[in-house]
């Protein structure tokens, strides 16, 4: 092995390393969507840190920085992007790197996201004189939970004259890049579905309309959509009441829909509104439903 090559190989092996460093602070201290204020200046400084200039805020909690090549002038542009949010969920891992801050974790690879997009930054500004044009590194917040920070990005031009964007998921085994052709992902909507009902007495149930009784109905299946044409849709949230004497009023819903075309999607959403509504209706109750639509 030459000296250079002596070199490369030791600067790889430190950028790894600070890379895992990233990557198990970030597990640490996790921050919510629209919350990751430390998330944002530890990243900034860590980018600063290794050489890079020019990074800035965007989308609320975000950054990015562009790395501009020095091998000759092109108007080719990409962009890396590397969301940077945590879950609502307490770590029960008992990895020595697990979360601080109890019932929020990076559950979903966010971490592991942000430190490669740390570590692309880093090797980029290394070789910059190796490619032409310029990349942009996005480490985008909100990716979880409204108001999203992908539809900020988009507002504020970050992707507009582009060539073309790489975003990735942390799922394949460690060593592995695993692509498919055409979408990869789903579209994810949200929903809330208010009930309202008529409260009664608990010994008298019947005098009343009982909301929770109502929410409990609204069952949403599968078996309209063929079974190779993706369609997910998850109730992850229930709450009413609040008397053991009481029967509830009001109760409320919320979850999500994912789906892999748009024809499916518009029929999910037709098919919840009228399940809804005729739920609603045979039970002598009102009901509210708010779809809240992903890019």
């Amino acid at each position: 092995m030459s000296n250079a090559e002596a070199g490369d190989a030791l600067m790889d092996a430190k950028l790894e390393k600070r890379m895992l460093e990233v990557r198990r602070h970030l597990h640490r201290n996790p921050e919510l969507s629209n919350e990751e204020r430390e998330t944002q200046a530890y990243l900034k400084q860590a980018l600063e840190d290794a050489g890079l200039s020019g990074i800035r805020p965007v989308a609320g909690f975000g950054l990015a920085v562009d790395v501009v090549s020095t091998a000759g002038p092109s108007n080719r542009k990409v962009v890396i992007r590397a969301d940077i949010d945590a879950l609502p969920i307490t770590e029960a891992s008992g990895v020595p790197f697990s979360s601080e801050r109890p019932g929020v974790m990076h559950a979903c690879g966010h971490d592991a996201h942000a430190a490669m997009g740390y570590a692309a930054s880093v090797l980029l500004e290394r070789q910059k004189q190796s490619f032409s044009g310029t990349v942009r590194i996005i480490f985008q917040p909100a990716e979880e939970a409204e108001p999203l920070g992908g539809r900020r990005v988009v507002d504020e031009g970050l992707l507009d004259d582009l060539d073309a964007a790489i975003g990735i998921h942390a799922y394949a085994e460690t060593g592995k890049i695993a692509v498919g052709e055409g979408p990869y992902t789903l579209a994810c909507d949200t929903f809330d579905i208010t009930v309202t009902g008529h409260s009664a007495h608990a010994a008298k149930p019947s005098e009343g309309v009982d909301a929770i009784a109502v929410a409990c109905s609204i069952v949403i299946v599968s078996r309209e959509i063929d079974p190779y044409d993706p369609l997910v849709i998850s109730i992850t949230g229930i709450e009413g009441g609040g008397a053991y004497n009481v029967t509830a009023a009001e109760a409320r819903l919320k979850g999500t829909i994912r789906s892999d075309h748009e024809a499916t999607r518009q029929h999910a959403w037709k098919r919840l509104r009228q399940i809804v509504d005729g739920v609603a209706t045979s039970h002598n109750s009102g009901a509210e439903l708010d779809l809240h639509f992903s890019l």
